[in-house]
């Protein structure tokens, strides 16, 4: 898939982070990028994102209502956050 690298880099480095689908695609697809790059870019993206969240790996907060936006998750292991709090 395109840019399954890189979202799941940028996601995975911050479990438990909260991401806009914009924040992803500006890493991806730079500050500037043309508007047809950038579509390009958010649907590959979305995809991605899809899949990750089909499989598992990322939780997804759907918008809460019109003109919101989505958000996406890297889950944190249960173990894992016990250890935090510990």
């Amino acid at each position: 898939m395109r840019y399954a690298r890189e979202t799941m880099e940028l996601i995975a480095a911050y479990p438990g982070r909260d991401f806009r689908m914009q924040e992803i695609v500006r890493y991806i697809a730079g500050a500037t990028p043309d508007t047809r790059k950038r579509r390009s870019v958010r649907e590959a993206v979305r995809l991605v994102l899809q899949h990750l969240v089909e499989s598992g790996p990322v939780e997804l907060t759907p918008a809460k209502g019109r003109g919101g936006f989505a958000l996406y998750r890297w889950k944190v292991p249960d173990d894992l956050l016990e250890k935090c709090r510990a």
